[in-house]
């Protein structure tokens, strides 16, 4: 999630979608949501090689899984990494630690090797996004995806000095900005999508909350927390979609090698 104060969230980066004791279900949604999107793109081409860049808790790689001949899972988190490791003992999922601000994919990596690239609210957190970008052109085949979020600007926020109000953010991006630095790395992009249909879901609730409407907001229900609902609603309500783009906290984009 690209706003943190705006989903009441505590400024923590890595989340779990089935954790049953973060009730905050929209930003659990959006997390989600972006690699059930992500799994559904890719399952026709039928990827053998994926490379999920910044996958924290591995909730992702491990979905990943479903469509792809191997996935690798990237983060620079040692203690992450391993978590993961223990949580998703899956026959084509590896993990790799790695500094994308200090060190580079490959050899473990080979050039050319993968056929997609997912890299979710990572750029933002980069000293320097345009050596990561430029990584992961390398990194795909000709014809590879690039799928990738980042915080649209319009929705951040900055502090007294003109700096991301959120400190682990390094970087601001719009839409014109992230293509510009896809495309000066071989790629073009081929879609742009958002998820405004659960901000718009999110803060409706919100106000009739603050209206005292509403006596128990849904990440309270209980039924709500289970793995199949959450799932339930990053599908309906938070799957990326071309519709309303700019309603979104975040850019989506799907990006392909030339």
């Amino acid at each position: 999630m690209s706003s943190y104060s705006a989903y009441s969230g505590n400024g923590l980066d890595q989340i779990d979608p089935f954790d049953a004791g973060d009730h905050n279900i929209w930003r659990k949604a959006e997390y989600l949501g972006r690699y059930l999107f992500a799994a559904d793109f890719l399952r026709p081409h039928k990827p053998d090689i994926v490379a999920d860049i910044s996958c924290g808790m591995g909730y992702g790689a491990a979905e990943l899984c479903g469509v792809a001949g191997r996935v690798i899972g990237v983060d620079g988190d040692r203690a992450l990494m391993e978590s993961a490791r223990q949580k998703f003992k899956m026959a084509n999922l590896h993990f790799l630690h790695k500094d994308l601000d200090e060190e580079e994919l490959s050899p473990e990596i080979e050039e050319g090797s993968a056929a997609a690239l997912v890299s979710f609210e990572t750029l933002e957190h980069l000293l320097d996004p345009y050596r990561a970008v430029a990584q992961f052109s390398k990194i795909l085949q000709p014809g590879g995806f690039f799928i990738c979020s980042v915080p649209n600007v319009l929705s951040e926020s900055g502090d007294n000095a003109g700096l991301p109000r959120n400190k682990s953010h390094k970087q601001w991006f719009n839409f014109a900005s992230l293509s510009r630095m896809v495309a000066q790395n071989g790629m073009h992009v081929v879609y742009r999508m958002g998820q405004s249909w659960s901000k718009s879901l999110f803060r409706r609730e919100q106000q009739l909350s603050n209206a005292r409407r509403l006596t128990r907001k849904l990440g309270d229900e209980p039924i709500m927390q289970t793995p199949k609902m959450i799932r339930w609603l990053s599908y309906v309500a938070a799957y990326p979609t071309v519709e309303d783009v700019d309603g979104s906290y975040s850019i989506i984009i799907v990006a392909q090698k030339e």
